[in-house]
């Protein structure tokens, strides 16, 4: 691995982490923002997208992943099973 590729690779791991961060502190706050009702369609959307998505992989690990770190949200009522298409 180059000092370039290398570079790259930590960005996108650091990219990844800052991510999961910003979500992690949205859906803290998901409750002062969405009913239930809303909270429960936005995942529902979210899932549907996942399932229907070109911009990842069918067979990727990172859709698999968001599945199930989605659905383990504590304020998540349901499983990511019922979305999967």
């Amino acid at each position: 691995m180059t000092r370039e590729e290398h570079a790259k690779f930590l960005a996108q791991c650091k990219e990844f982490v800052l991510g999961m961060s910003r979500l992690e502190q949205s859906v803290v706050k998901i409750d002062d923002r969405l009913t239930k009702e809303e909270q429960r369609a936005a995942f529902k959307e979210i899932f549907e997208w996942l399932g229907a998505t070109t911009d990842v992989p069918p067979n990727s690990y990172a859709r698999e992943w968001a599945r199930e770190l989605l659905a383990a949200i504590d304020k998540y009522e349901g499983s990511a099973d019922t979305y999967i298409l």
